[in-house]
């Protein structure tokens, strides 16, 4: 769906300029009602034709204009982002949330003055605005690239006019941060974001290009790290326990791949400003690494062997020729080609980011980016928003702000701590926490896993376990006794064939599970045969091959196994090599 840039820059041009007759409208309209019924309401079809008539009502919006309204969100939708709604809050920037826990807040304290009402009126209005910025963002390349540059700097305009004018203060001061943003939290499908990063990587280069990875990096490993501290709280296990792992990396293997797509360029500028002997770039560089390394520096510094399958999406990476047979897509060729050079440049640079981040190390710190945990980055945005509820924020910081690991410790501590006192809802968890201790273990993990790489240079296990592999195999094949070091995986499969699961150690899913999981890449491997499903799930990278353990699978439709060849290059054993491994006779695949 095709919407026109240019006019919507002069629709929120005239929003910028009637501001505070917006304001005004929306103070009136919809948080002036302290004892009417809409104040009790919580049904958001009562609220949303009220906040849009307050911008698309605004007296002198022309019928051009103002038939607009709606159409940014409708392109977003149309190019894959669906939202999926997990609990009964939202987990985007919405401004329509922002009303009720507004009504919520005040009904626990008190309904505000006038002079209160209106500076929240003014946070409302900062937040619809953003997300106009934020879908209008995608929209850069509509009509191809060559004027991406153009259009993202009108956009920056668009930015500061928003943010020259407080309360409530500035949220984002950089419009390529609001281009990561704007895709949303969680979604029905991957493809929109591998096509955005691609967008991303053709349309600029050198600084633009630059702080959209280290913004990317930054974002997707501050939330890697929350699912990490998450998943250690709901089971009450240690952060390199192989199930913490298991449940984390299976649920975040688009999060894990769209990071090597940013990492690449960042550390290929890394190395050229080395070259240079610029001091302050590498450094500003090493940070956004860093940052995006210490989601999973097992994963992505130590275990470079498990990285190709775990961040493989067979249904995006892998497809058929018109003769049937199965080969990478165009996206495919292109992240293996990422994960090539990721491989490379890491090897060469982990002793040097090793020395480097002496300069981001939490210890004796107030604060640290490694420390925060948040879900996604719509509630840290979302908090900022809240802040005002309280008091208009005095310290001026901006989302980019909190992701800068050196400076101003004090004053970001101070907003984080004002971020961990909001009140969460029942079903909610807390917005936002920050733990210099957890800063400490996540830092820490990640030096011992650049010191390995060092040490073992270009080696893709540059761990202490041994290396293993998958192995396929008709039932017949694996008849015999397991060897000491292998294990029977087939719990790690997944099945629609109820047969087969109750026969079997293969879990029994519906068709509909199967599927659903298979979009969001929780397989290696997948297919139907004869109208039963069966999936190979990632979970046994982490539960076998990532303790030294070869997996063994009997009976693994020949489907399934044509397509574990491509997403676990070199992992997979052949059907002769399995059967003298069942014998006994450990040897390569």
């Amino acid at each position: 769906m095709r919407v026109s840039f240019t006019d919507h820059v002069a629709l929120l041009g005239f929003f910028l300029e009637h501001r505070q007759a917006i304001v005004t409208s929306i103070e009136g309209r919809l948080l002036n009602v302290q004892g009417k019924d809409l104040a009790r309401s919580r049904n958001r079809d009562d609220f949303e034709p009220r906040l849009n008539a307050c911008f698309f009502g605004a007296p002198g919006l022309s019928n051009d204009l103002s038939r607009l309204k709606g159409q940014l969100a409708a392109a977003h939708l149309a190019d894959g982002f669906e939202p999926v709604q997990i609990g009964p809050y939202s987990q985007q920037l919405d401004p329509l949330e922002l009303v009720l826990r507004a009504y919520h807040h005040w009904e626990l304290h008190r309904w505000p003055g006038s002079a209160g009402r209106s500076t929240y009126a003014g946070t409302i209005y900062v937040v619809f605005m953003l997300r106009q910025i934020e879908h209008l963002s995608l929209r850069i390349w509509d009509d191809g690239n060559t004027r991406a540059a153009e259009r993202l700097q009108q956009l920056q305009i668009l930015l500061d006019r928003l943010n020259a004018s407080v309360p409530p203060g500035v949220f984002v001061r950089d419009a390529r941060w609001l281009m990561q943003t704007a895709q949303g939290a969680l979604t029905r499908h991957l493809q929109p974001y591998f096509a955005v990063a691609q967008q991303i990587a053709d349309a600029f280069r050198g600084a633009d290009g630059l702080e959209l990875h280290a913004a990317g990096a930054k974002l997707a490993g501050g939330h890697l790290r929350s699912q990490l501290q998450y998943r250690c709280w709901d089971t009450a296990l240690a952060i390199d326990d192989a199930e913490v792992q298991a449940i984390t990396r299976n649920s975040n293997s688009m999060d894990a791949a769209l990071l090597v797509w940013d990492l690449v360029p960042l550390l290929d500028a890394y190395q050229d400003a080395r070259t240079a002997q610029d001091t302050e770039a590498r450094l500003e560089l090493a940070d956004a690494i860093l940052q995006g390394l210490s989601a999973d520096p097992e994963l992505l510094v130590t275990r470079l062997d498990l990285l190709t399958p775990y961040t493989m999406i067979e249904d995006l990476f892998i497809e058929r020729d018109v003769e049937g047979r199965l080969r990478y897509s165009t996206v495919g060729i292109r992240h293996l080609d990422l994960l090539e050079r990721y491989r490379d440049r890491i090897g060469e640079l982990a002793e040097s980011l090793t020395r480097d981040a002496s300069a981001f190390d939490p210890a004796g710190h107030a604060y640290s980016p490694f420390g925060i945990t948040y879900g996604f980055c719509a509630d840290v945005l979302s908090n900022m928003a809240r802040d005002t509820l309280a008091a208009p924020p005095a310290h001026g910081l901006s989302l980019e702000d909190m992701f800068v690991s050196r400076g101003g410790g004090d004053a970001k501590l101070a907003r984080a701590i004002g971020w961990t006192a909001l009140p969460v809802r029942d079903g909610e968890r807390e917005h936002f926490q920050h733990s210099i201790e957890w800063a400490g273990q996540m830092f820490g993990r990640l030096m011992r896993a650049l010191r390995a790489r060092s040490a073992h240079g270009s080696r893709p296990n540059a761990s202490d376990v041994p290396d293993a592999s998958i192995h396929v195999a008709p039932a017949s094949a694996l008849a015999g006794a397991l060897p000491a070091d292998a294990a029977a995986a087939e719990e790690h499969c997944v099945t629609s064939d109820l047969t087969r699961a109750f026969a079997t150690a293969a879990t029994g899913f519906p068709r509909s599970q199967i599927l659903r999981d298979r979009s969001e890449a929780r397989f290696l491997a997948s297919a139907e045969t004869d109208g039963k499903w069966f999936g190979v799930s990632k979970t046994l990278l982490s539960k076998c091959l990532g303790l030294g353990r070869h997996a063994m699978i009997p009976d693994v439709p020949s489907a399934v196994i044509d397509t574990l060849r491509l997403t676990c290059p070199g992992l997979v054993g052949s059907v002769e090599v399995t059967a003298q491994i069942s014998a006994g006779h450990l040897g390569e695949p």
